[in-house]
């Protein structure tokens, strides 16, 4: 489903909404006819990064007016999160199976952390289920990393997971790019998935020919794995204040919780955000995407939306493939055409998904906190 002329599918699939072009967007489409329901499973929704990608995927549903040939596309929002590692693997789990009773479900978008996809992947394998992550970076989902995986993922022995954002080794070369250090030091929160993470920097540091140190010193680099910004925003100014010349490089799960935010004035001007999201205004496209997306909701879009956009994009993209052949309704042609190799034109840019679920190209953006607190 490629649009020549992104701008203007943009404005012609609000305009033919007309004055109810709001509504039809958050509705995420019609319910008449033969119906397919894509659902999203994030963790909170209605706030933050997760309200943004929610807003994306709704707004690329809009653009084709929630039907598909003689399919109408339907859209859900289901919640995964939980207080803590465990809480939000049940979470996921349960938001797993209720797109699984539902007998329309065409794919799910969502499971952003590793922990929760560890409950739900295997789950929605067993269903058939397209299932379309924006983060769970944990590498073994698609390769080999410990025995058994990827395969103990996929009860049916099929793939049906497709991480639409790199994994963990190629986030760590980025943060170790973002780093642009010789002595890098890695300080990680507690946790399989942080640990994980902690050791593809370690090795991506060594093979970059930096040297992994346990003090930075000036001129050198912390990079911080976690997903508690509140932690990381304290080790962030502990660093700075202890090391001025030295830099720090947070991770795209801190990004996501914006830890920018919590960051004082000289900590924020020595922190360096690496995130799976574009960065904002850098494309034509992704300048149409806002606009489009500011006109809809009354609101600037931020970095996320355009991931949340994009991966709708790609799921409707098999499924309008699917639809000319009268199959759209079949999971299993879906999933032949998702995991087809062939680059799909999105507002994020060309994206590949490969039989393995791994993508191409895997992008990071790096860039400093533009709206530091006063500090």
């Amino acid at each position: 489903m490629r649009r020549p002329a992104l701008a203007l599918a943009l404005a012609a699939a609000l305009a033919a909404a007309g004055c109810g072009s709001r509504e039809a967007i958050r509705g995420g489409g019609v319910t008449v006819g033969p119906t397919l329901t894509v659902y999203s499973s994030l963790p909170s929704p209605g706030r933050g990064s997760s309200h943004d990608i929610v807003d994306g995927e709704k707004l690329a549903l809009a653009e084709i007016h929630g039907k598909l040939g003689r399919w109408a596309i339907n859209f859900s929002s289901l919640d995964e999160a939980g207080a803590d590692p465990r809480g939000r693997a049940k979470a996921a789990g349960e938001a797993a199976r209720t797109a699984m009773a539902d007998t329309q479900t065409a794919a799910v978008i969502g499971t952003l952390d590793s922990e929760g996809a560890r409950a739900s992947i295997p789950l929605l394998n067993a269903a058939g289920f397209l299932h379309v992550s924006l983060g769970a970076g944990y590498s073994g989902f698609t390769r080999h990393v410990a025995p058994g995986e990827p395969e103990r993922f996929f009860p049916a022995g099929g793939r049906t997971f497709a991480r639409l954002v790199g994994d963990d080794r190629a986030q760590a070369r980025a943060l170790v790019r973002a780093a642009a250090a010789r002595r890098i030091a890695v300080e990680a929160e507690g946790g399989e998935d942080a640990a994980a993470l902690a050791g593809e920097v370690r090795r991506a540091a060594a093979a970059d020919g930096a040297k992994v140190v346990a003090r930075p010193g000036r001129g050198g680099a912390v990079i911080y794995v976690g997903e508690d910004p509140v932690a990381a925003a304290s080790v962030a100014e502990s660093v700075i204040s202890e090391s001025p010349g030295a830099r720090v490089v947070l991770p795209d799960e801190l990004v996501r919780t914006g830890v920018a935010g919590l960051l004082n004035g000289r900590t924020a001007r020595r922190t360096v955000l690496v995130s799976r999201a574009p960065e904002p205004g850098s494309t034509p496209a992704l300048r149409a995407f806002e606009a489009a997306f500011a006109r809809a909701y009354g609101r600037r879009p931020g970095p996320y939306a355009a991931l949340g956009h994009a991966a709708m994009e790609t799921v409707l993209d098999a499924l309008a493939q699917a639809a000319r052949e009268n199959r759209a309704g079949e999971r299993r042609r879906v999933l032949q055409l998702f995991f087809s190799g062939r680059p799909r034109e999105t507002v994020a840019g060309p994206l590949a998904v490969l039989g393995s679920g791994e993508v191409s190209p895997a992008r990071f953006s790096a860039t400093r906190s533009r709206a530091p607190r006063p500090g």
